[in-house]
């Protein structure tokens, strides 16, 4: 069968032999919104989108031990260290270029020293590049994409040059040459901005959540549902203003849904940098502009967790305001045709979410109804999910969806009395929940199946490829 595995980050590259032990056609979509790590320099200096998730999963598909040993290799934590091994990578004098063909290491170097030039460009306009534990595969993609102007076209010249599985392909969740960034709207009415601050923040920048304000009365009516509000020009401005208090404030006048914003143009009151260190012309939000190259992923502590549990992701500008992008046209495609879309292991809030309330992705999903949509729920709890059991997070994935279907059936205006209905049908989104037994997030079966979604336990803590490659073959419509 053809498989669509959907999930950014690392942890679903150790499922790579189950997905490719049933498929015939293996397609990977991925986020391009996660502005942790290195990546955060990337995007600083020169923009465009997050390919860390990306590279990682190219990587995990390489068979030449060493393109995968190039492409996978960081630079030490360590300015000056950093500095020297990245100028003997580009002049091509550092042991990774080792057993490299002539050939494709005059390749591979050309793009690293097309990455060097837009850097050194970039250097009179910004703070200079930190070095400091930067991936060359990041960098590489990225000179890539500078040069051929085309995220979709880099990552297919890196796999074909790397030699990947022609039956696997990796396609990003939108093909951009601009940067994305994601937000959290909490149960509670806060608000964190960029994936990295939601997911694993700074230590040394940990940032008191923001409230929402109420909504505008002459855009919103009483009562009306913000989740499905689209403005004319397809984006709502979310003022957000310091409380001090984790609880929303009962004075605060509730919509349909409980989200308070606020439609208004930005305000200007932040304090301006003496130049422009960010790759964005004019505003970049504050919440941004924090740094995070240098992060830890918490262990999972009281005063570490999300004061309430998320409400729903979307994606903003620069100024904060939600935008509506749309999925990238060639995965749109295998989701019209192929047999099975799996929503994999991985952080469900910064890494699945960001693909599915994409308006046209999730349609499509929603629309293909001989495909079999199987969710894999994780074997343990994350910053973003903790608390929540397993028909909790199958419901803020179907919920983020149905959403976004609304939304994008809004603003297309094909049909204006097309709409989902109140009621949402999970088993259009979710058809198949895979969890495991003696993993740490409970799942209550009855809740699911009451909805019309199908069950099926693994008898341990982990997910196994052979166990799950015969979970997912028996599930084939």
């Amino acid at each position: 069968m053809n498989i669509v595995v959907l999930s950014g980050g690392t942890a679903a590259n150790a499922l790579l032999p189950a997905f490719e032990a049933v498929s015939r056609e293996l397609c990977f979509m991925l986020p391009i919104s996660d502005n942790g790590g290195s990546t955060s320099e990337i995007l600083r200096v020169v923009g465009g989108p997050a390919i860390g998730d990306v590279r990682s999963r190219l990587v995990r598909l390489i068979r030449d031990d060493a393109l995968a040993r190039l492409l996978g290799y960081r630079l030490p934590n360590e300015v000056v260290a950093a500095k020297y091994e990245w100028n003997a990578i580009v002049d091509g004098t550092h042991d990774v270029w080792a057993d490299f063909p002539s050939e494709v290491k005059d390749i591979c170097r050309s793009f690293l020293v097309h990455m060097q030039g837009e850097l050194l460009k970039k250097h009179k306009s910004s703070a200079p590049f930190q070095f400091e534990k930067a991936s060359i595969g990041n960098l590489f993609l990225t000179g890539v994409r500078l040069f051929l102007g085309s995220l979709d076209a880099s990552i297919e010249l890196t796999h074909r040059v790397c030699r990947c599985d022609e039956r696997i392909s990796v396609v990003p969740c939108i093909n951009t040459n601009h940067t994305h960034h994601i937000s959290a709207l909490l149960q509670n009415g806060d608000v964190i901005t960029g994936q990295s601050q939601i997911s694993h923040p700074s230590t040394q920048k940990l940032r008191s959540a923001r409230r929402l304000r109420a909504a505008t009365p002459a855009l919103c009516a009483p009562n009306a549902s913000t989740d499905s509000l689209v403005a004319p020009e397809s984006f709502v401005h979310l003022r957000v203003q310091d409380t001090g208090h984790g609880r929303a404030d009962s004075s605060h006048e509730q919509t349909g849904h409980g989200d308070n914003v606020s439609l208004s143009s930005s305000s200007s009151s932040e304090e301006d940098d003496d130049h422009e260190e960010y790759a964005y012309a004019g505003y970049i939000h504050p919440e941004l502009k924090l740094s995070q190259l240098h992060f830890d992923k918490l262990d999972i502590s009281e005063d570490q967790l999300l004061p309430a549990p998320v409400r729903r992701i979307f994606y903003i500008n620069p100024y904060g305001e939600e935008v509506l992008p749309r999925g990238n046209s060639r995965a749109i495609g295998k989701l019209k045709t192929f047999d099975m879309i799996v929503y994999s292991v991985g952080s469900v809030v910064t890494s699945l979410l960001p693909i599915v309330i994409l308006g046209n992705v999730a349609e499509t999903i929603a629309e293909n109804s001989r495909a079999a949509k199987v969710l894999l729920i994780n074997n343990k709890y994350d910053r973003e999910t903790f608390g929540l059991n397993g028909a909790d997070i199958v419901q803020l994935v179907v919920d983020s969806m149905n959403r976004a279907v609304h939304n994008h059936r809004r603003r297309r205006k094909s049909n204006k009395s097309e709409s989902t209905g109140d009621k949402t049908v999970w088993n259009e989104f979710v058809t198949d929940v895979v969890y495991l037994e003696k993993g740490e997030i409970p799942v209550d079966t009855y809740a699911l199946n009451a909805q019309g979604v199908r069950t099926h336990a693994v008898d341990s803590d982990i997910f196994d490829n052979h166990m799950l490659a015969n979970v997912l073959s028996s599930l084939q419509n």
